[in-house]
């Protein structure tokens, strides 16, 4: 329940509305109450969940964040009827889309991710030479990545940009199998569109409900600074795709995700063995723990991924050119 955040997931649980405040019943049980003004976001992780009418009014008059997931996938959210007036940067994205603009805007996205990448890298590969361990395919791997980087500046369209930054992931996941514990079982990062030849590893799985924690926190950063989340640079807009969505995560998800999933890997294995056994509780735990890592982490991340958001809005708008979220380390 941390972070102002509230997780739902109890089969025919109830959410109503009792003198101001939230409550959340299963049968006869209140499971919590709160304040409007200590949630920020309500995830509803289960079909069997009832939420009524005031609930959801009230969610909304205080503009807290109704998602609505299967797993880890979002599947939908609520959004506030005054949302439909921003529609002039709505203007300004398919302006600048259709003008080229979107090769920039990609550029400076990817810039960021591969950035990011190497910095995660470096970071074990200090942490290796100072424990008396051979640093040499991690400082090896971050280097290709700093070729890859080179490669963006000179690619001159949005699928020269895709490719480079396939090759870069290539040695990027290299790396990260290199740090996890044997025991994990990763060697290769899956995706819906390269799925595994068997079943998925606890790594992979885990990656899977951080990013989908993530596309909430990206997505609620996009509604918040008024733009289209279907309309991306990166990301082709298609059908009921969150395009610029996809598009922000990327700087993100080496820094948000794949860093504290690296650390609790390596000083929790159990809790990842865990999730090959399709354990709720597992991701539950993996859930909480990304979700403080990014509250509490200075400065938070949700705060960061707001920021660049609203960069974006400023770069729409011809203020300031967008520049990418760099970490330090």
């Amino acid at each position: 329940m941390g972070a102002k955040a509230a997780l739902i997931e109890q089969y025919g649980a109830f959410l109503g509305v009792r003198q101001g405040r939230f409550v959340l019943k299963t049968g006869k049980e209140i499971k919590w109450d709160l304040s409007p003004v200590e949630l920020e976001s309500i995830v509803i992780v289960s079909e069997g969940v009832q939420i009524s009418s005031a609930a959801i009014m009230l969610a909304m008059s205080f503009g807290i964040d109704l998602v609505f997931m299967r797993g880890s996938k979002p599947v939908g959210r609520i959004i506030p009827y005054k949302y439909g007036t921003l529609m002039r940067n709505w203007a300004l994205q398919v302006k600048l889309h259709e003008s080229g603009g979107s090769v920039f805007i990609a550029k400076k996205i990817l810039e960021g991710k591969l950035h990011n990448q190497r910095m995660v890298l470096l970071e074990y590969a200090r942490r290796f030479r100072g424990s008396g361990r051979d640093a040499g395919l991690l400082e090896e791997k971050s280097a290709e990545i700093m070729d890859r980087m080179i490669e963006l500046g000179r690619a001159c369209s949005v699928e020269e940009l895709i490719v480079v930054e396939g090759h870069a992931a290539k040695a990027y996941w290299t790396g990260i199998s290199h740090i996890l514990p044997e025991e994990i079982g990763f060697n290769h990062r899956y995706t819906r569109s390269n799925p595994p030849p068997g079943e998925l590893d606890p790594f992979n799985i885990a990656l899977n409900i951080g990013y989908g924690l993530l596309r909430k926190e990206v997505w609620r950063a996009v509604f918040l600074a008024g733009l289209n989340p279907y309309l991306g640079f990166l990301h082709k807009p298609r059908g009921g795709r969150p395009a610029l969505v996809l598009d922000l995560m990327e700087e993100f998800r080496p820094v948000s995700v794949d860093r504290p999933l690296v650390g609790l890997a390596k000083t929790d294995k159990k809790v990842m063995l865990e999730l090959a056994k399709k354990d709720g509780g597992a991701s539950r735990i993996i859930w909480s723990h990304i979700l403080k890592y990014m509250k509490e982490s200075s400065p938070p991340h949700t705060e960061l991924i707001n920021s660049q958001a609203r960069k974006l809005v400023l770069h729409i708008q011809g203020v300031h050119k967008y520049e990418p979220y760099k970490s330090r380390w």
